[in-house]
């Protein structure tokens, strides 16, 4: 064990060194005796959490690459946009050597970078989804699709050439980068073209970014590349999502000459028609690592090699069959694998998604053994799971990269927020925990909002451990009390009830102690606590939707129900009634017709309690169902007319409808009378028959008409008297005209 910071002196560092001694000798002890040893709690494994690297913010979203440059600065890639708390960092990032985030290299992409190679000469070439590059203090971007070279100052290389006009460098997304000693670049990905030309997913570049034309792949692999590696012999390693290689059956991993054509001599040699190579489970086989010996470890999501069980990572001989003596195995997906020189041995650094790693017998995939490892793990030499690697307090989400260095520390970068219980997002730095130290690994919840409709008892997943790294007992405190309230031993969160919307924060504590490791007892210092929260969603708000009704319905036609029925946001049961009684009444969701007209139907839920949650009422929502209902005519009978030819009479008593609707009326004896409103003109002696009617609305139906006869008798017109001149009219005509004869004569 390394690393030890201890508070006690050189009495505590001698302790530490004879841990390192102890923890060898246990190593070579038979399982029985460590058992043993465990049951009187003598730690067999070193814990691994992060140190101070990237504590101020880390990634903002995720890391998918990271590489050291020749000067021991770490180089991250990924999907992020802010470092360290600092935006503008967006794609590609640097750290000096003192942890601390290199702000002299502020470069931007305009996608994720996935791929990063560090030239001899302190260039970095990139690769990932992006089409456009802004480097170190340039103001705008520059176009350059899939890759790009920076110089070591973070300013693009003008020596490596982009693509002709009316071409783009790499038509989709560069995901691996390998160099040759001769400066040529080989790339994978999942374009077709690069510089306009064919270029199906795997190519070669001269040192100034041109195509090299005399790399040859014909076809290429028929899907996507996920990684390139070179052996030292100029022959090229590709893994990714393909099943064939220019026609020739390789399936997610493969191995060129230099040339670009396919090694013959690479031959997973299965026994299963067509299975040449990783297969069964999900593609792809994310990553290779390149062993001192030769031989070939991947990651992936693959199950199967060749003929052999291999669980999402397996090693392969140098002539690409597989190493059935390598039986690592994790639960669940590995997408990053990388090698570590601890003591003289090589060991495999495995990262992804998983929660569990061991061994599993490669005939038939039983776990022969395995422990907890959160999405990163150790592997010996010979793939048994180094258990003084313990990562049982990691990561809680993928691992996308790994970087281990010789100290025995690792870089991982991925899409986390956490790692053992600690803030890290998306970068960390692991170091072995030094044993007067102490991490809770309390985790955020996933997922992080907990509706109090499902009650008062909040589901917390990962369950809150209850002791810390030391096993020392983990204690438990809400920092909000108005929101929830906490079980101070076990961390189990329950809310206040009526509960509230807000944040429930939850502190984990463990106070100093002492464990024992390897026989050897140290005090250990109180452990940092750790808050995580959950957002509590408690609305005491709810609506109602009520669906349109039916329409129309009718009286004679009964009861109905109301369909679709309303509903409550809350699922609390809503209940009816009329606003027009008149109309119609409702009990339940049944609805009784009464007379023709609008029902309004009034959908209420008056508030209560469901889970946590103590809900108000909610606003009344109505909807409207037109009734229709019969009507009737009343025409009384009406009395004999008898007028002069021509003349009119009214109808009386007029004729009335039951719905209150106006009534009219119709001559069925247009050669006796006619009628004009309630105006009856006779036209000749006769039987006058006047037909009343009703055409309905939307409330009432057309009524039958009723009929009522009336006798008339049209009578001759009066003869009018010629006129006569009276005795002054004559006098005064006969003055008049004497009048006239005088005025002639004079």
């Amino acid at each position: 064990m390394a690393h030890f910071s201890m508070v006690n002196g050189a009495a505590d560092r001698r302790k530490a060194q004879q841990g390192r001694k102890a923890s060898k000798i246990l190593k070579a002890l038979p399982a029985a005796l460590l058992a043993w040893s465990g049951m009187l709690g003598m730690a067999q494994a070193a814990v691994y959490a992060p140190d101070n690297f990237a504590n101020a913010g880390g990634s903002n979203l995720e890391t998918m690459v990271m590489v050291k440059d020749g000067s021991g600065r770490v180089v991250i890639g990924g999907l992020f946009n802010t470092v360290e708390g600092q935006a503008g960092y967006q794609g590609v990032a640097r750290f000096n050597t003192d942890d601390s985030l290199d702000t002299g290299f502020k470069v931007a992409t305009n996608d994720f970078v996935k791929a990063i190679a560090v030239q001899p000469d302190g260039k970095l070439l990139v690769g990932g989804e992006f089409t456009a590059v802004k480097p170190q203090g340039a103001a705008s971007f520059s176009t350059f699709w899939g890759i790009a070279r920076l110089n070591a100052d973070g300013t693009l290389d003008a020596g490596f050439q982009n693509a002709p006009a009316g071409s783009v460098k790499a038509n989709g997304n560069v995901r691996g980068i390998a160099l040759q000693p001769d400066g040529k670049i080989i790339i994978g990905g999942y374009f077709n073209r690069i510089d306009g030309s064919v270029a199906n997913r795997v190519a070669r570049l001269n040192a100034d970014g041109t195509l090299d034309a005399t790399f040859n792949v014909g076809t290429g692999p028929n899907n996507g590349i996920e990684d390139v590696k070179l052996q030292p012999d100029g022959k090229i390693l590709i893994s990714g999502t393909f099943s064939q290689v220019n026609g020739v059956n390789r399936m997610s991993v493969a191995r060129l000459n230099a040339d670009g054509s396919v090694d013959d001599t690479f031959d997973a040699g299965q026994a299963i028609a067509g299975r040449n190579g990783a297969w069964d489970g999900s593609w792809p086989v994310y990553q290779l690592a390149l062993q001192n010996d030769g031989k070939i470890v991947y990651a992936g999501g693959t199950h199967r090699y060749a003929d052999e069980i291999h669980w999402r990572i397996a090693r392969l001989n140098t002539d690409g069959t597989v190493d059935s003596s390598f039986q690592s195995y994790v639960n669940w997906w590995a997408s990053s694998v990388a090698l570590q020189n601890v003591g003289g041995e090589q060991k495999i650094v495995v990262g992804g998604d998983y929660g569990r790693a061991g061994v599993t017998n490669p005939a038939n995939g039983a776990v022969v053994t395995d422990a907890p490892r959160q999405r990163i793990a150790r592997f010996n030499a010979d793939g048994s799971l180094d258990t003084e690697f313990d990562t049982s307090f990691s990561a809680n989400s993928w691992v996308w990269t790994v970087l281990p260095n010789d100290d025995g520390t690792v870089y991982l970068g991925g899409k986390f927020t956490s790692v053992a219980g600690m803030a890290r997002r998306g970068i960390a730095r692991l170091a072995e925990l030094d044993p007067t130290k102490q991490v809770i690994n309390f985790l955020a919840p996933e997922p992080g909002t907990y509706s109090a409709l499902n009650g008062s008892s909040v589901s917390w997943n990962p369950t809150p451990p209850t002791t810390s790294s030391a096993n020392l007992p983990v204690t438990y405190s809400s920092v909000t009390p108005t929101v929830c309230t906490v079980n101070a031993s076990t961390g189990a969160a329950t809310l206040v009830v009526p509960a509230v919307t807000g944040l429930c924060t939850i502190e984990a504590n463990a106070a100093a102690g002492t464990q024992t490791i390897n026989g050897l007892t140290y005090n250990v210092d109180p452990a940092p606590a750790v808050r995580q929260g959950m957002q509590i969603d408690a609305p005491p708000d709810q609506s109602i939707t009520f669906p349109e009704q039916t329409s129309p319905r009718n009286v004679t036609a009964g009861t109905f129900s109301i369909d679709p029925v309303a509903t409550a946001s809350s699922g609390l049961a809503v209940s009816y009634t009329s606003l027009t009684p008149a109309i119609c009444t409702v009990a339940g969701t049944t609805v009784t017709p009464v007379s023709g007209g609008l029902c309004t139907i009034a959908a209420n839920q008056p508030g209560g309690n469901v889970g946590a949650v103590a809900f108000n009422a909610a606003a009344q929502v109505t909807q409207s169902v037109t009734v229709q209902s019969a009507q009737t005519i009343s025409f009384p009978a009406q009395t004999a007319h008898s007028v002069v030819t021509g003349s009119s009479f009214a109808l009386a008593p007029a004729a009335t409808a039951s719905s209150g609707l106006a009534v009219s009326y119709t001559s069925l004896t247009p050669a006796v009378c006619t009628v004009s409103g309630a105006s009856v003109r006779v036209l000749s002696t006769g039987t006058c028959s006047i037909e009343a009617n009703q055409e309905g609305n939307a409330f009432f139906t057309v009524a039958e008409p009723v009929t009522q006869s009336i006798t008339v008798t049209a009578l001759p017109a009066a003869a009018t008297p010629v006129p006569t001149l009276g005795t002054w009219a004559l006098a005064l005509l006969a003055a008049m005209l004497g009048f006239v004869g005088l005025r002639r004569r004079a």
